[in-house]
């Protein structure tokens, strides 16, 4: 009897073997459940622990509705906010869905693109430089004498390149001409067909090609929105710091409390851990690959070369992270700021009559400082009021009035916050574990 058992447990291990070996002859990967766990998306991390219930508020309950309302009117799939007043987030919630095909529901973890917002953040760098005695507004960028001198960057065309400045990037007035003339920063393919090289090219090789252009205007004289400019101050960030770009950002908000902020990707298969999907309105049209592999795709990806505009649109966040920054340099004295007072007040000064002539926000007035931003799939707004209120919203979708939706947030937002009668107390900055999520 026990000679028998023995024999069927033998017979059993010999078929299960024969079974393995079966699955590697058909080329079935042993170790495909192994990846299956380990690519299990895992909970966010305790770093943010911050969840839409933390926001059942009855004083917000019409606010609630008007931004439902909002999203619908608007096609929007998910939108993300949050509130400070007088230095405390008071309010923090995500609406919709972070990707609608996997019925994923938006959560103020969500990672959005920030769009144009990464200019406040790339300006905010550039201060700190500063205040470490690295650097200077007044600051010569390129030529022999400029911090820009390495020998790749010597062979220009344009005599007035040798003129800018660093305030001149800063504030959009370098002299280069976009409005006749595409944006660099979005002619991939063009900028790769010029220079010889494959699609889409890497900052490094836009820079290049833009030496061999021509600077139309004495630097300084003329404002025209550049996106190439803030990618420069990206360089200049790297050659004085001594550190890439991403990662000096990353160590100067770290203070902060901010820790999953970093650079997009172009593709959806690349996008990040708790990153949401991005989406265009009905009626938007398809672009040529970025790639140049000759198909129409949507803008949202491999269209948009992301990667490129890392310094002045390539950042992932959430708004709870701007915010932490906002705070930081908003010049309230509710909370410490980290940015001197002489900091803050010459990023929101303006240099001449014209509003927009700041450093990284925007516009700057009496009653607000202002950061907007917009790409396909993106709409953002930076908000911080002299009424000690302060507010980010970012969507997941773009819609047709494109950079004009910003406006559109702003109006929402403006309507909905006059409704509130009682603020909650709690901090939510100070929130740092979330029981239901352990």
């Amino acid at each position: 009897m026990l000679k028998k058992n023995w024999l069927i447990v033998v017979w059993l291990l010999l078929a299960v073997w024969m079974m393995g070996c079966g699955a590697k002859s058909k080329g079935i990967a042993t170790e495909t459940l192994d990846s299956a766990v380990t690519q299990t998306p895992k909970k966010p991390t305790i770093d943010f622990p911050l969840r839409n219930h933390h926001s059942n508020h009855k004083d917000f309950v019409v606010f609630d509705t008007m931004i439902h309302r909002f999203m619908n009117y608007w096609s929007v799939r998910g939108l993300s906010l949050g509130v400070v007043k007088d230095g405390k987030l008071l309010y923090v919630k995500a609406y919709g869905e972070a990707d609608a095909e996997a019925h994923e529901k938006a959560e103020p973890y969500h990672l959005f693109r920030t769009a144009s917002v990464s200019k406040l953040v790339t300006a905010t760098a550039i201060m700190k430089l500063i205040e470490a005695k690295k650097l200077t507004l007044e600051q010569q960028v390129f030529g022999k004498e400029g911090i820009l001198n390495d020998t790749a960057y010597l062979n220009y065309k344009s005599p007035n390149l040798t003129k800018i400045k660093v305030v001149h990037l800063l504030t959009h007035t370098g002299g280069w001409r976009n409005v006749y003339r595409t944006d660099p920063m979005f002619a991939p393919l063009q900028v790769a067909k010029h220079m010889g090289v494959k699609s889409p090219p890497g900052f490094e090789t836009t820079l290049k090609f833009m030496l061999t252009q021509e600077v139309a205007f004495e630097p300084g004289t003329f404002y025209d929105y550049s996106n190439f400019g803030y990618c420069v101050l990206g360089k200049i960030i790297e050659k004085v710091s001594g550190m890439p770009y991403e990662q000096y950002v990353q160590k100067i908000l770290k203070p902060l409390g901010i820790h999953r902020m970093h650079l997009a990707k172009n593709r959806l298969k690349d996008r990040a851990f708790t990153e949401v999907k991005y989406y265009e309105h009905d009626t938007a049209e398809k672009k040529l690959s970025c790639y140049d592999t000759g198909d129409s795709v949507s803008r949202t990806y491999d269209a948009t070369h992301i990667e490129a505009l890392g310094p002045a649109g390539g950042w992932l966040a959430t708004p709870t992270d701007l915010l932490r920054l906002v705070v930081a340099i908003d010049g309230f004295d509710t909370k410490p700021d980290f940015l001197t007072p002489e900091s803050i007040k010459e990023m929101t000064t303006p240099r001449d009559s014209s509003a927009h002539r700041v450093l990284g926000w925007k516009t700057c007035n009496a009653q607000r400082w202002w950061r907007t931003g917009s790409l396909a799939g993106t709409g953002i707004v930076v908000k911080r009021r002299q009424d000690g209120i302060s507010y980010v919203v970012i969507t997941n979708t773009s819609t047709w009035r494109g950079p004009g939706f910003s406006y559109e947030i702003e109006g929402v937002m403006r309507r909905g916050l006059k409704t509130v009668k009682q603020w909650p107390i709690k901090d939510l900055f100070l929130v740092k574990k979330d029981p239901i999520a352990q």
